[in-house]
């Protein structure tokens, strides 16, 4: 009777923060109907290694508790939690995660290189709000898909600051770092917004449409690589190029 209202796929992933907010608005603002996100927030208190050790101890038990919900895949969302362990650490846990569930699982992280390869980008500038040290190893995961990262423009920011930004004035930094970008470097072929906490795919239509270049951003490519990895991926007009594009 309601088969209409029915979720018929439901990603389960896991969250940074504690606190969820702009991500799942931004993604139903964005998905195809019937993909429902199943969501377990671990608790990332600061940009460390340790940090990201400490709230991936029970990754088993959180992998248990998405698949009681009936998830079709699992994704480790968030790209400041990979860049601070590193490829191998990343590399290990996404194997471990298909493994123990025996479902597609993948990251934010991947997801984004994935994009960038979809598109034919050869070399990006990142925007984002994390430290040059997580900048060399997100260039490494980059350059590992055969994309190079050819500057930053970057406000480093603690977690607990960046979450107190204002939505509209998390935008704005957003698009007044990705001008910079472009400006400083007018050969990059795109822009990668990073961080999930900001909703950054309004940021990207704008700044394609003022620059003519794509821009890639977290939620864009996740919604992207998962709906590909189940087999249910169309392009999807009116959006930034990473949706919009086949």
């Amino acid at each position: 009777m309601f088969d209409e209202f029915n979720p018929k796929l439901k990603i389960g992933c896991l969250q940074p923060g504690a606190v969820v907010d702009n991500h799942p608005y931004e993604f139903y603002r964005l998905v195809p109907h019937g993909v429902m996100l199943v969501m377990v927030g671990v608790g990332l208190k600061e940009f460390s290694s340790q940090d990201v050790a400490r709230v991936f101890a029970p990754l088993d038990r959180y992998l248990d508790q998405l698949m009681e919900r009936g998830v079709h895949l699992v994704i480790q969302n968030g790209v400041p939690l990979p860049i601070l362990i590193g490829m191998e650490a990343h590399d290990r846990m996404i194997a471990h995660m298909g493994q123990y569930s025996d479902l597609p699982a993948t990251s934010t992280v991947l997801s984004v290189v994935g994009a960038a390869r979809d598109l034919g980008i050869r070399n990006v500038v990142a925007v984002n709000k994390w430290t040059d040290v997580m900048n060399q190893t997100l260039a490494a995961f980059f350059a590992r898909g055969g994309v190079e990262v050819i500057g930053n423009a970057t406000r480093t920011l603690h977690p607990h600051d960046f979450h107190q930004i204002a939505a509209g004035d998390h935008m704005r930094l957003a698009y007044d770092l990705g001008r910079q970008a472009f400006r400083d470097h007018p050969d990059c072929d795109a822009v990668y917004i990073g961080g999930g906490s900001w909703i950054a795919e309004p940021v990207a239509v704008r700044l394609e449409a003022e620059f003519g270049k794509p821009v890639l951003c977290n939620q864009a490519a996740v919604i992207r690589n998962t709906l590909k990895m189940l087999d249910a991926w169309k392009p999807m007009p009116g959006h930034s190029r990473v949706l919009a594009m086949g």
